[in-house]
């Protein structure tokens, strides 16, 4: 979506996506949430992903991931896992990172 091509957002606005940010991984966390969701029952139920359905999960996605950033900030870890995501979201488009 972001990194399959040299022409998606994540190569052309790199400085935007190196590190991917927080945001980007809580919206990433919510809309996986979103997929089991819609298998909750067992079988898929179509669930729309919107902000008037999703945006508490979002919200408490982001808070997760900055107590998160807070508690481990000696060792760096949420910047090592932003770095190291970007650096393998970039692999199937053969882009180096910059």
């Amino acid at each position: 979506m972001w990194f399959t091509n040299r022409n998606d957002e994540g190569i052309i606005y790199h400085k935007y996506f190196n590190p991917i940010p927080t945001e980007v991984v809580a919206l990433v966390l919510t809309a996986i949430e979103c997929c089991i969701d819609e298998w909750a029952q067992g079988l898929k139920e179509d669930i729309k992903f919107t902000s008037a359905t999703y945006g508490s999960v979002y919200k408490g996605h982001l808070a997760s991931l900055q107590r998160f950033q807070q508690h481990t900030a000696p060792y760096k870890l949420l910047e090592k896992i932003c770095d190291n995501l970007h650096d393998t979201a970039r692999l199937p488009c053969w882009c180096p990172a910059t």
